[in-house]
């Protein structure tokens, strides 16, 4: 059954919109609380909310695939709007986990008005204060600005395992985001490669950040996978390299890796995007100073995951302006640990059990600026590399390798859904920026707001195979989100993707 603190993020009225019902955030009042103590790792599944699913338990189909692969699909049933969390139900619903050693799981939500994201497992307040947030960074009661949210935050999450057990932090849970009425089951489809054999493939280590804000870390975490690569043999294959930053006030995505003052201009339009004046005006959670519950927030848009292919040596296949950003957002980092942020790195080596059965890179063209739906090409371009004939179980990761353009699922079935992404983009970075405070100026009005956007919809997206097709839902379709009026440097508006296709035909 449902857990009081997870009801707290539930909407007590709703209103109608046509004949969908969105309903509105509510907010609780504040109840003070002693700061909360360090629990043995063994003991969070009883002292947290980590032990309540979304109202009904979910069911889970029959496994699927083979060889290592093994994939489910559980059905969700969030009854309301709010924010969810149900990493419990998702250990107990794919127990393939608990002998999993080593690999990698990808979660895929099946919806237009939902999202999956990582963050406290603690207070409920948290979501509580999330849902506002998010509220306030995409305002607006219709089912189009539920799809915004939704395409902002994400619906595709890999997560790794390590000893049979999530690799999440201390602090870290599943969220369902639901921004839709919640009347409709969603389904989650649960993929899980299991790499036991290869126990080494996966590690964590310690990134350290200077300070608060958006750090260039892509030589430390080229050392990181360094001795996974050494173990490499002949004849490997392409494949895909996950990290994954265990905490929940710190965030990882990619961006420039030429000019610093991105990275000075990325942070301070975060800033903008939560103000830390809503610790006064907005937020419960407050126990931890004006930084805290803001950068829980941050970790959300910008994401605790990230999947990136890599080539046949080990390296990543990445854009020659792209590099990997450590995102500090607290002033003195986080809980106990100061800004030594924890990260899990894991490589599968393409020619084990995870199967490459293909990588190609290929160019997407915009009609212009926006946010354009490409499901056809990327899946004729997957058909290509083993889509159906070579692989039924598995996935398709499919990666931007640009700094000025994204990746995004959102809903299909219209134009509006795009546009409205776009609208929200728009409003969320706003070009004036680029004279009130931006330093990354010289490639005119656009470019830095790009990046910005670039960072919050994301370069990695990762598509379960699903019986031999795409595992899309009904309503969902991949977008090129096209950030500049001319497109990227060198390139116009033509956009190059690297897709990595692994699994087994079973």
């Amino acid at each position: 059954g449902p857990h009081r603190g997870l009801m707290s993020c539930a909407a007590r009225s709703s209103r109608t919109l046509g004949s969908r019902r969105i309903a509105p955030a509510s907010r609780l009042a504040f109840k003070p609380r002693a700061r909360k103590p360090t629990p043995p790792r063994r003991d969070m599944a009883k002292t947290s909310a980590t032990s309540t699913a979304p109202n009904d338990a979910p069911a889970s189909s029959p496994a699927a695939g083979g060889d290592g692969w093994t994939q489910r699909i559980l059905t969700l049933n969030p009854k309301r709007r709010g924010i969810f969390i149900w990493t419990d139900a998702l250990r107990k619903n794919v127990p393939e986990i608990a002998s999993c050693k080593a690999g990698v799981l990808n979660l895929f939500l099946r919806s237009t008005t939902a999202a999956l994201s990582v963050n406290e497992n603690a207070d409920p307040d948290v979501r509580t204060d999330l849902e506002n947030a998010l509220d306030r960074v995409v305002p607006g009661t219709d089912v189009l600005d539920a799809t915004s949210r939704s395409a902002f935050v994400g619906v595709s999450l890999d997560v790794p395992v390590q000893g049979g057990k999530l690799a999440l932090g201390t602090w870290q849970g599943l969220y369902l985001c639901e921004w839709g009425d919640g009347a409709e089951p969603c389904q989650v489809v649960a993929t899980l490669v299991d790499a036991s054999d290869d126990v080494r493939c996966t590690r964590n280590v310690t990134i350290r950040a200077p300070r608060r804000g958006c750090h260039l870390v892509q030589d430390e975490v080229d050392d990181a996978f360094k001795p996974t690569r050494n173990r490499l043999k002949p004849g490997a294959k392409p494949g895909l390299a996950n990290l994954l930053i265990r905490h929940t006030s710190a965030s990882l995505t990619m961006n420039e890796n030429a000019d610093p003052t991105v990275r000075g201009d990325l942070e301070a339009a975060l800033n903008r995007i939560v103000p830390e004046e809503w610790h006064h005006t907005l937020f419960e959670h407050v126990e931890e100073g004006p930084d805290d519950m803001t950068a829980h927030v941050k970790s959300t848009l910008l994401g605790c995951s990230l999947t990136v292919p890599v080539d046949a040596t080990g390296r990543m296949n990445t854009g020659t302006w792209q590099g990997v950003y450590l995102c500090e957002h607290r002033n003195v980092g986080g809980m106990g640990v100061g800004h030594a942020r924890e990260v899990a790195t894991t490589l599968i080596d393409g020619a084990g059990v995870a199967n490459t059965a293909g990588q190609t890179t290929v160019t997407l063209t915009a009609p212009g600026r926006g946010c354009h739906d490409v499901t056809a090409e990327i899946a004729a371009a997957a058909k290509a590399i083993g889509v159906g004939s070579n692989v039924r179980t598995g996935w398709l990761n499919v990666f931007m390798q640009h700094t000025s353009a994204s990746l995004a699922v959102c809903d299909s079935t219209s134009s509006g859904p795009g546009n409205r992404l776009e609208r929200a983009l728009n409003e969320t970075v706003p070009e004036s920026w680029n004279d009130e405070f931006f330093v990354h100026t010289y490639e005119g009005p656009d470019d830095m707001p790009g990046h910005v956007k670039a960072s919050i919809v994301g370069c990695s997206v990762t598509v379960p195979v699903v019986a031999g097709e795409l595992g899309l839902g009904k309503a969902q379709g991949l977008f090129l989100c096209e950030h500049r009026d001319a497109g990227g440097y060198g390139c116009n508006l033509n956009r190059k993707v690297v897709l990595t296709l692994q699994g087994v035909d079973k």
